[in-house]
């Protein structure tokens, strides 16, 4: 009597407790793809500090990529985690619910089919080569063991060479239902809806708060399309070419720079883009800086090519994971390429119409309407100054006290040396070195 009286005040402080506890649920319907990276992160977050986090599956499966990440999101979560599969969680859901510290399984659910497979460039489904394959298997066995489960049956849902006597036979693709689930250490119970899991949790009575899907995520998934990137990589260094080769900062350049931000913002959050894209982008940008404003004068060279190589490996890198399907990392190839070439016309057209060369800084398409309008200092032709700063080949000069923009015909002028202007374009006064006059 004592004993159960004991008992049954244990009981009612749980259920006390689990009354004024909270419960998230989160989830994973239809694909898995990179929105659903995003919705994960987020969720976890808002989750922590609750009593736990339930996430319901109903999912044919979707990316490896966006898998993985969520999986590593899975394991890394300071909440407890609980898999409610209702009614299917196939291939890349099959991970992301065996990443769970808990896994329910409503009557009828069914787990696995996990192999992972691709289109190739005739439309045709494969199965991916050995060497993906045994990634693939080395992440559910290391899952698996990661939650004290037999890495053998994890294993069997991706590789159907894996034989698991008594449960599959070799050449049998592994799926497991609620029954050999439980038979095989693989679900903690059965529920037939998603709250009623909550008892045998201990979680009786408490709330449930439902995180539900932002526009951010469908946002990650949007922009994170082959086409929408394209769109976004040429927008993006078209603008800032523009406004290397054009003086002062303006829309160009403010949506250039906007274009790339989405870019890497969406494949941040989809779990793509890192510290390594970061690098390699801003290395680019610098050596574009360095080829407008410091190596050459009229032509594109060396440090410009480099440039543009280092973007296109950080535009791809930030659009492509170790894991990333042949056709995704084609389709990122192809888009990154011709997003570059693009650049690299449009900058040619731009250039062939800017007067003699690409005038850095100092030069821009000016009408006579605008000429007209000029608000510059009126400094004519034949008279003489000196440089202020540099002239590569943009730069300033004062003439008979007063400070005004000018370009160097062509070549690199010292600061202080004496000059003449050449040509009176308006807003561009053309200058030679004093001496050659």
């Amino acid at each position: 009597m004592r004993t159960s009286g004991v008992l049954g005040l244990m009981l009612l402080a749980a259920a006390l407790a689990a009354s004024g506890a909270e419960v998230w649920v989160l989830r994973i319907d239809g694909e898995i793809g990179r929105g659903t990276v995003s919705y994960l992160r987020k969720g976890l977050a808002e989750a922590e500090g609750s009593a736990a986090v339930v996430i319901e599956f109903a999912t044919p499966g979707g990316y490896l990529d966006a898998a993985i990440a969520c999986r590593d999101l899975l394991l890394g979560a300071r909440v407890r985690t609980i898999a409610y599969v209702n009614r299917e969680a196939y291939s890349a859901g099959a991970l992301l619910a065996l990443a769970c510290a808990r896994i329910y399984f409503a009557p009828g659910g069914v787990m696995g089919a996990a192999t992972p497979v691709y289109f190739d460039s005739a439309g045709e489904l494969r199965t991916a080569p050995e060497k993906t394959m045994s990634a693939v298997r080395a992440l559910f066995r290391a899952t698996a063991e990661e939650r004290g489960r037999d890495p053998r049956v994890a294993e069997a849902m991706v590789d159907p060479e894996v034989e698991v006597p008594g449960l599959v036979e070799r050449g049998k693709l592994l799926t497991l239902t609620a029954k050999s689930a439980a038979e095989w250490g693989y679900a903690d119970g059965e529920a037939a809806a998603r709250e009623l899991l909550l008892a045998p949790e201990g979680l009786a009575g408490a709330r449930v708060q439902e995180f539900a899907p932002r526009w951010v995520d469908g946002a990650v998934s949007a922009l994170t399309a082959p086409g929408v990137a394209a769109l976004l990589i040429i927008v993006g260094l078209l603008g800032l070419v523009w406004e290397l080769l054009t003086p002062g900062f303006g829309l160009p350049g403010a949506v250039g720079l906007g274009a790339l931000a989405l870019f890497f913002w969406a494949h941040y959050l989809a779990g793509l883009a890192g510290w390594e894209t970061i690098v390699l982008l801003g290395a680019g940008i610098v050596a574009l800086v360095l080829e407008v404003f410091v190596f050459t004068a009229t032509d594109f060279g060396l440090a410009g090519i480099a440039g543009l190589v280092l973007i296109g490996l950080g535009l791809y890198r930030g659009m492509t994971g170790p894991f990333t399907s042949p056709a995704q990392a084609t389709t990122a190839l192809a888009v990154v390429t011709v997003a570059l070439l693009g650049t690299i016309v449009a900058s040619a057209v731009i250039l062939t119409r800017l007067p003699r060369s690409r005038l850095r800084l100092g030069g821009t398409i000016l009408q006579e309407a605008i000429r007209g309008r000029a608000t510059e200092p009126s400094v004519g032709v034949g008279r003489t100054g000196v440089a202020l700063t540099d002239l590569h080949p943009a730069g300033s000069a004062r003439f008979d006290g007063e400070r005004v923009d000018v370009v160097a015909d062509g070549e690199f002028i010292p600061k202080g040396t004496p000059i003449v202007i050449v040509r009176d374009e308006g807003y561009r006064k053309v200058v030679r070195p004093a001496k050659e006059e």
